[in-house]
Parts: C-alpha cells; sequence; structure tokens
C-alpha cells in the first residue's frame, strides 16, 4: 500500500514537472504565428488586429546573412509596409556598421538596433521606451524574426506579439551551429506540443500587456 502510494506521489510529481517545463515553453518561445518568409506575412491581418510597430530582425530574415545590400524580397516587403503606414525599425545583434549601411539602403536612417544583444532585451526594451515614449502599447508591437531562442524569446520576455519566419540561410560558422541546433530541438518540442502554428494568434487587446511570465 504505501509502495503504490509513494509511486502515485511520484508520477504526480513528473506531471507537475512536465506541466512546469511546457509552461516555460508557452511563456518564453511560442510565437504567435510561423510563416515560411516575411512576403508570406498578411499584412492584412496584423492591421486588423491593431498592430502598429513592426521590429523586424535583420541577418536570415529581411536578407541572409551574408548579404550585403537589401534584396528584391526585402525592398518589396518595405514598400508593402509603407503601404500600410506600419512603422518600421530593423534590429540585428550585428555590428552599428552593418546595421546603419544596410538599413540606409532601404532609406531607413534612424530606425534601427544594432548589437541589441539579443536574446537580452534591455536594449530593446530601452530603445521603445526612449524613441517612442510610451506611443505604441505592448498588444500594439509585433517582432519578426528566424530564431525562438533570440528573436521570439525577446518578445515573450517584452511580452510583445511575435512572428517566426523560417531563417533564409543555414549557418556556417561553429557557434552559430550551436544555435541552430538547440534552435531545431526546441522547434521540435514545440511543434509536438502543437504550439507553432501557421494560424495568427495576435493579442489586440489588455490581456498581453498584463500578461504575466513564470
Amino acid at each position: 500500500m504505501k509502495a503504490k502510494k509513494k509511486q502515485k506521489a511520484n508520477d504526480n510529481l513528473k506531471k507537475k514537472n512536465s506541466s512546469f517545463l511546457l509552461s516555460l515553453f508557452i511563456n518564453y518561445f511560442k510565437p504567435s504565428t510561423y510563416v515560411n518568409s516575411i512576403l508570406d506575412i498578411d499584412l492584412d491581418e496584423l492591421k486588423n488586429q491593431g498592430i502598429k510597430l513592426i521590429i523586424c530582425d535583420l541577418d536570415n530574415t529581411l536578407v541572409p546573412h551574408f548579404r550585403k545590400f537589401p534584396t528584391n524580397s526585402s525592398i518589396k516587403f518595405l514598400e508593402n509596409i509603407k503601404k500600410y503606414d506600419f512603422k518600421f525599425v530593423i534590429i540585428s545583434n550585428n555590428s552599428e556598421k552593418r546595421v546603419k549601411f544596410f538599413a540606409e539602403k532601404l532609406g531607413i536612417k534612424e530606425d534601427y538596433i544594432a548589437n541589441a544583444k539579443k536574446p537580452f532585451p534591455r536594449k530593446t526594451k530601452r530603445f521603445i521606451e526612449e524613441k517612442f515614449q510610451g506611443k505604441y502599447r505592448n498588444s500594439e508591437i509585433v517582432v519578426i524574426g528566424d530564431m525562438i531562442i533570440t528573436d521570439i524569446f525577446v518578445a515573450n520576455i517584452l511580452r510583445i506579439n511575435s512572428i517566426l519566419v523560417h531563417p533564409l540561410f543555414e549557418p556556417e560558422k561553429f557557434v552559430n551551429r550551436i544555435l541552430s541546433f538547440t534552435e531545431k530541438k526546441v522547434f521540435k518540442k514545440l511543434s509536438r506540443e502543437n504550439l507553432i502554428t501557421t494560424k495568427p494568434n495576435y493579442q489586440n487587446n489588455d490581456n498581453l500587456d498584463k500578461y504575466e511570465l513564470l
């Protein structure tokens, strides 16, 4: 009898631990939606959901990481963004020189965040606060990026909507390969739990601003 009770207690503990880990994945790594590329993003849907500010990752999201100049796809994407009157900001962990040069080629002068230090959210948070002075609520902002463990993580920490896109190019550097390996593991876990969806799930109300992280 005691053995059965002990086993039941152990099973309940395992279930609680499993539930806790799943909550971590939901809170920190689940994107609002997943698309193949930036051109697959439904801008009509974003507009209808009240999104006003788009913060978009540069390397492997807008263009491959080795691409110095904007591609036709990135140019077309920005043209579409302007038609909908979204505010657009480029974010990257890359250098000031790299990001500024690329932004200027797209006609963007100051609306970029270089050396963002993702997955740490501090620099992104400070930029939003200082640049826009509370103009946009969390529920009116969306982060677009190709990596769950950096882009989506930052968005969720800041309680911001997020769009995960498929990376444009596989990383070549060893450190980036390690990140890519970890990324794939997280993606598979989310997929198994049906937490990766192509159906948009943007939060356009007060719930996002009040959302509690673990």
